[in-house]
């Protein structure tokens, strides 16, 4: 096995499967890019990144064993690893340090057990019993319309990557990029992963990030905007992960349960549910329902959540209400309508027409 490149932990990650040309994109922009090449190895060493001459072989199980078409990609999952519903969530067993103290001096576990038992409260049902929308014929219906209609859009951003040869098959550069995602655009995360490349060498030299200091970090990152935010986050990130762990290696968290890989995660600065979902979802593989800001607002106009229901709950009840074999492909549909139709978009505009409601008064006709 070759030598893995700086701040990349020796350790076995997700197996490329054939037959199928895109993984996944994550939904803030994430991207990793499947491989048609019969040799899982080369298809990673490609990969030049400018941190090191070549990328680690691997030999992962951890993924599904299906190999997927591209259009089975937008039809469902399987799940790998779960929490189960109705079993009671339990601390992760390998989790030292998590009463690690921020500068502020705030304990950074007591930090993550709020977010935890704040969030675990609904982590198995709907926080809303007597709500009944969606139904399950309603999000199939949904996602059959959505499908429909936005589809080749989907495919489109699978394929799309400004540098086809970066990949993040590591939780703990998906967990910086989430970090990095945050309450902006995929657009002004790139400048600041950009920028970072340029001052650091990589968006992952965690160690000369942190040799660096917050400073010269916060300059990294201001083409990005939020710069002193995520500063910080990205800091206390990095200390926390190596000191709970020695390195910066997250990857144990491909064989441990939902709830345990979502309670580790909480546990780190700025990382709420949604960053938590998103990771969970689409680099663990597991079924799922992140919430970003179109989702929440979709639900809202189409009386899928309560209307007093915070983004927070609203996660919940439709992770409760989802189908799990459509929760993924749903999670990008729901977005790219979200950003493109002209009533549903965050700047609608009241007068306009929604064609997914008027499709779905269609089948409805047709059904009757």
């Amino acid at each position: 096995m070759p030598e893995a490149p700086q701040n990349r932990p020796e350790t076995s990650i997700p197996k490329y499967n054939r037959d199928c040309d895109i993984l996944y994109t994550y939904p803030i922009g994430f991207v990793m890019r499947r491989s048609t090449r019969s040799s899982t190895a080369a298809a990673l060493t490609t990969a030049k990144r400018t941190t090191s001459k070549s990328q680690p072989q691997i030999a992962g199980k951890r993924w599904s064993e299906n190999s997927r078409t591209p259009g089975e990609v937008l039809s469902g999952r399987k799940r790998v690893k779960t929490g189960g519903r109705g079993e009671h969530p339990s601390p992760p067993s390998d989790a030292p340090g998590t009463t690690s103290k921020t500068n502020n001096g705030t304990s950074t576990g007591t930090l993550g057990d709020t977010k935890w038992k704040a969030w675990s409260k609904d982590a198995h049902a709907s926080p809303f019993p007597d709500f009944g929308r969606p139904t399950e014929q309603e999000c199939r219906q949904s996602h059959r319309v959505l499908k429909k209609m936005h589809a080749e859009t989907v495919r489109k951003n699978f394929e799309y990557t400004d540098n086809p040869e970066m990949h993040y098959p590591y939780v703990m550069d998906a967990l910086i990029v989430a970090t990095l995602s945050q309450a902006t655009s995929w657009s002004n995360a790139q400048r600041a992963m950009k920028s970072m490349t340029e001052v650091y060498g990589s968006p992952f030299e965690y160690q000369a990030i942190l040799d660096g200091g917050e400073d010269k970090l916060v300059i990294a990152l201001r083409p990005g905007g939020m710069q002193n935010r995520k500063a910080k986050m990205v800091m206390q990130i990095l200390r926390d992960v190596k000191e709970r762990h020695g390195k910066w290696d997250l990857n144990h968290l491909f064989d441990v349960s939902d709830d345990d890989a979502v309670k580790e995660l909480l546990t780190y600065k700025g990382v709420g549910p949604k960053s938590a979902f998103c990771i969970l979802s689409i680099c663990l593989q597991r079924n799922s329902f992140a919430v970003d800001t179109h989702i929440y607002r979709i639900a809202g106009l189409w009386g899928w959540i309560p209307k007093t229901a915070t983004r927070e709950k609203a996660q919940a009840h439709l992770d409760a209400m989802v189908p799990n074999d459509i929760k993924f492909s749903m999670h990008y549909l729901l977005i790219v309508h979200g950003r493109e139709c002209p009533l549903c978009k965050g700047n609608g505009s009241p007068k306009a027409t929604c064609e997914f409601r008027t499709r779905m008064k269609d089948e409805a006709e047709v059904i009757k």
